[in-house]
């Protein structure tokens, strides 16, 4: 290696590995491992590359155990201090990787992996932060729906089975898992976002279920007056979002279908989000608690196994639908299926897209189901808020609802 590179290298590790120590001399003023040590330790990784490349693998796990037993010295010191923890240890390993990829000058990897230690180390307060806002329950629920997750799909046979083969169980789960992320980051966010205001919550509750977000809020708005600006917010910011929802669910499964639906689920969002927007800026909104609105964990083995039932459902009585009667007959089933949810539909219709179906016909399906979920929240404002908030929002999402069925007729 020239002289000029091998100093690069070496300048490149000692300024990553003192970001690093930045970061801990910062955070913990009091340890004696700060931007210099760390700055030491990339040097180190850099110069055990050198060994490697010049001595000899001999040269470079030699120096590569000096590291070792620096840290396992700093460790058994440190816990005889009482402090038992290792991430000041680890991140020292971590720091002399950083310093063998700068002297591969790998620099972009060495200098990505410095930004990720340091906001890993970075994250530790707000880390505890989120945990404690998750219950024991949310946890476990996670946890079971990955353990089944891990076992499920390397076993669910890839393949097309069942009545006229509609039914593929490995996709079946994997739609699954894709809108029930969708939901838990929500679910997470919304946790996390505690009470800090009503629109925020029902924005976030909109990944999780936009119809559970109007029920609860147009109950709310009959007994909190105050909050009503904010309430009227939240259900137009999370009917908003449900169609953002749908476009992405559509664009990763049927990139066509997602070209197609573009234009009118942005039309559809514009016009419920500037409605939403203008309610949010209201001065009025109070920060008031948003406790009565219920979202369940979608990561529940019971909701996981109920979403994949509807889904095969729906994918199942789509393709009979479509090889007995042809495509107009697949507006019936979305009709009744944006009753009560639009996942299920989306992803059904956006994987018979994947396999043939017009993208046109599959957009007709889609937005019929959109309209009439948006038609349904509609009536349940209409039917369980106060009447302020009932003018209002059966003029925005009332609109919407006939706007959605306009494109469903322009694409016929």
């Amino acid at each position: 290696m020239e002289t000029d590179a091998l100093i690069t290298s070496l300048l490149v590790a000692a300024g990553l590995g003192g970001a690093i120590g930045l970061q801990r001399q910062v955070v913990k003023p009091e340890s004696s491992e700060g931007a210099r040590t760390f700055a030491l330790f990339g040097i180190w990784g850099a110069a055990t590359g050198y060994l490697g490349a010049t001595v000899g693998p001999l040269a470079f796990a030699a120096s590569t155990l000096g590291m070792v037993l620096v840290v396992i010295a700093t460790y058994a010191a440190n816990a005889v201090d009482g402090e038992r923890g290792v991430t000041g240890e680890v991140a020292t390993v971590a720091t002399f990787l950083v310093g063998v990829f700068a002297f591969d000058e790998r620099f972009v990897v060495a200098a990505a992996l410095a930004v990720g230690i340091a906001a890993l180390l970075e994250s530790k307060k707000r880390m505890r932060q989120i945990t404690q806002k998750l219950s024991d329950a949310d946890v476990a629920n996670a946890i079971q729906f990955a353990v089944v997750t891990a076992v499920i799909l390397p076993l669910a046979p890839n393949a097309d089975i069942g009545p006229l083969e509609a039914l593929n169980p490995h996709e079946i789960w994997l739609m699954v898992v894709f809108v029930s992320a969708i939901g838990f980051a929500g679910y997470i966010s919304l946790r996390i976002s505690g009470s800090r205001g009503i629109g925020v919550t029902g924005l976030l509750g909109g990944l999780v279920s936009s119809t559970a977000v109007t029920l609860g809020f147009s109950r709310m708005s009959k007994t909190v007056p105050a909050a009503r600006p904010a309430l009227i917010a939240g259900v137009l910011g999370a009917s908003a979002l449900m169609f953002i929802r749908v476009f992405v669910e559509a664009q990763v499964i049927a990139p066509a279908l997602g070209r197609v639906l573009i234009f009118p689920l942005a039309v559809l969002t514009l016009l419920v989000g500037a409605a939403a927007v203008r309610w949010f800026l209201q001065p009025t909104q109070p920060n008031s608690d948003a406790s009565e609105i219920e979202l369940s964990n979608p990561l529940t083995l019971m909701t996981a196994l109920q979403f994949g039932a509807l889904y095969g459902l729906i994918k199942l009585v789509s393709k009979w639908l479509l090889e007995q009667t042809g495509e107009a007959s697949l507006l019936i089933v979305g009709a009744a299926s944006g009753v009560a949810d639009v996942d299920a539909i989306t992803l059904s219709v956006a994987n018979l897209v994947d396999e043939g179906l017009d993208p046109t016909a599959g957009a007709r399906v889609v937005l019929l189901a959109a309209s009439v979920n948006t038609l349904v929240k509609t009536g349940m404002v209409v039917s369980l808020a106060a009447p302020a908030m009932r003018r209002v929002v059966l003029g925005v999402m009332g609109t919407a609802s006939l706007v959605g069925l306009v494109f469903v007729g322009l694409y016929g």
